[in-house]
């Protein structure tokens, strides 16, 4: 089943059983702010956002912000960042299945924070050609590998090596060098991955 909804997320935000939510921006996020390597801002989309902070921090920069999600408390969130009553839109969050909704046109970049992860790893081949057709040739993916270290999730192991097949150079650009893994409450950790779509 090639669906967002292979896990009932709406269920576990109700529940409360949101171990992987930060209760501020990410420190990847911050780095890359810091470094000027969110420039210059255009359509991003955040997949699997959840009720992260990170989209409304990408609109406050300047970027025309899409979230997509399945789950309706978090798009309900995320619509109220980012279309304040009475304030003026600064994105839209959209509640659909990633491997049903289409685009009207590609993103200059991809934010995934969560998503990836999320998906069960039999669904990750079909996620990462949605990406790549989600993406403008040329335009970035910011990624943040989860690695646990153990079998099954979620979250789910993003090994490297797998990753590293999952998007292969062909049609993937890989930093020479990535960045230092940043530790996760769960006492896991991810590993932020600057990649760029050929």
């Amino acid at each position: 089943m090639s669906t967002t909804q292979a896990i009932d997320w709406e269920s576990k935000y109700r529940a409360g059983s949101t171990g992987w939510e930060r209760p501020e921006l990410h420190p990847a996020f911050c780095a890359w702010h810091a470094a000027g390597t969110f420039a210059p801002p255009g359509r991003v989309l955040v997949p699997g956002a959840g009720r992260s902070h990170e989209p409304l921090a990408l609109a406050e920069t300047g970027w025309d912000v899409t979230v997509v999600d399945v789950a309706p408390s978090a798009v309900a969130v995320q619509q109220a960042r980012l279309a304040p009553e009475g304030g003026a839109p600064m994105g839209r969050a959209l509640l659909a299945d990633l491997f049903t909704w289409a685009p009207a046109a590609p993103f200059d970049a991809i934010y995934d924070q969560t998503c990836l992860c999320a998906l069960p790893p039999a669904l990750w081949p079909d996620y990462a050609a949605r990406l790549a057709s989600w993406l403008r040739p040329g335009g970035r993916l910011f990624a943040l590998f989860m690695q646990t270290g153990t079998p099954g999730g979620p979250p789910f192991d993003c090994d490297l090596g797998v990753m590293r097949t999952l998007f292969p150079p062909e049609h993937w650009a890989w930093p020479e060098a990535l960045p230092a893994p940043v530790p996760h409450p769960s006492l896991r950790a991810e590993q932020p991955a600057l990649l760029r779509r050929r």
